[in-house]
């Protein structure tokens, strides 16, 4: 699809808008990276949803707060590919990386879950999952747009199944389903280098309970793991979310979006076109490149939450509420905060240190 097919089946009226809201939020980002996010002015086309409170997924990877923890202290050399891909699993369900201080029952970042350890030793299997059921400090978990009804259910029919049970969801079977999964092939299935972005995304979306956001967004982050080359989120393949399509609906609205084909053509094609799309003036072209990595320019992933943090934004930008449940930590300097509470509690202060 070419430059012109985007621009003559597009609504001018709302694509204007939305390309707008991308300028604005994208320099937004990019003073906030610059330390000069005071001089930020909120346009009054988006009023106080896009105050510089709000929280939105940025299209920069880098910037993700998952990341920042899986490339620091998950892919390393010294933790094996199959606790790679289980912990980069583990975290994109609960959205954040405070779990491995809640299993692991440790304040280390850098001590993730062994599941390679977890499959074979009893003791350790029921120490990671009364850690995380129990949650005896009280730690944060859930994110707010990562607890999935579909993988909890799954989950939960998992260890029905295991244990003959009727038990209730609970966080270890998100765990003891992981590990099941890697049984099922999952580990061998990204290490397979001859197996791309999207042989990956398909063999996690065909099982049940698994959709397009779990089939997606995990291995998109495995390619920030310099050992898996074979795995790269800027690969000719997308498997659009939900708040994506209302995205493309919006800008497109003559389009019949009725299949992932047709949505995956549109995002690349807006990938492939960007320059020319995203109409900018004046600055707006160095901020946006400012904000992004590879170069200044999407990836696949980047067009595809681009457009689902714009259907965010409109679902906000009239409810002072939910934009007040927005205001929360993605960059990872709050989660260094969440350790240090957690060493204080997990080893008080002697008495005797106060004499």
């Amino acid at each position: 699809m070419n430059i012109s097919d985007l621009r003559s089946s597009r609504n001018e009226d709302n694509f204007r808008y939305f390309n707008q809201w991308v300028i604005d939020f994208f320099t937004r980002e990019a003073l906030r990276d610059t330390d000069r996010i005071e001089t930020y002015r909120v346009d009054d086309l988006f009023g106080s949803a896009m105050r510089q409170e709000v929280s939105y997924w940025n299209p920069n990877r880098s910037k993700h707060a998952e990341v920042y923890w899986l490339e620091n202290f998950v892919f390393r050399p010294e933790v094996s590919m199959v606790n790679r891909i289980c912990n980069a699993m583990t975290v994109k369900f609960v959205g954040r990386p405070t779990t491995t201080l809640l299993a692991c029952d440790t304040w280390d970042y850098a001590q993730v879950i062994d599941f390679e350890h977890y499959k074979i030793d009893p003791k350790y299997r029921a120490e990671i999952n009364n850690n995380v059921d129990e949650n005896r400090f009280d730690i944060k978990v859930w994110g707010t747009t990562q607890l999935h009804t579909s993988l909890q259910t799954s989950a939960r029919n998992y260890c029905r199944e295991v244990d003959n049970s009727q038990e209730t969801f609970k966080l270890s079977h998100m765990i003891r389903w992981i590990s099941h999964l890697d049984d099922k092939g999952m580990s061998d299935v990204v290490m397979n280098q001859n197996n791309r972005l999207r042989d990956v995304g398909n063999w996690l979306g065909e099982i049940r309970g698994i959709g397009p956001y779990y089939s997606y967004h995990p291995p998109c982050n495995f390619s920030r793991d310099d050992d898996l080359p074979n795995i790269d989120e800027d690969d000719d393949y997308c498997l659009v979310g939900p708040g994506a399509q209302r995205g493309l609906e919006y800008i497109f609205p003559d389009v019949k979006f009725k299949n992932n084909d047709i949505m995956e053509e549109y995002i690349l094609a807006i990938r492939d076109h960007q320059y020319d799309f995203f109409e900018f003036k004046n600055d707006e072209f160095d901020f946006y490149k400012l904000n992004l990595e590879r170069g200044g320019r999407l990836t696949t992933f980047g067009v595809e939450i681009t457009l689902c943090q714009f259907d965010v934004f409109m679902n906000i930008r009239d409810n002072e509420e939910a934009q007040r449940k927005r205001i929360l930590p993605l960059t990872f300097d709050s989660y260094f905060d969440y350790a240090d509470e957690l060493r204080e509690k997990i080893n008080p202060a002697n008495l005797e240190g106060f004499f």
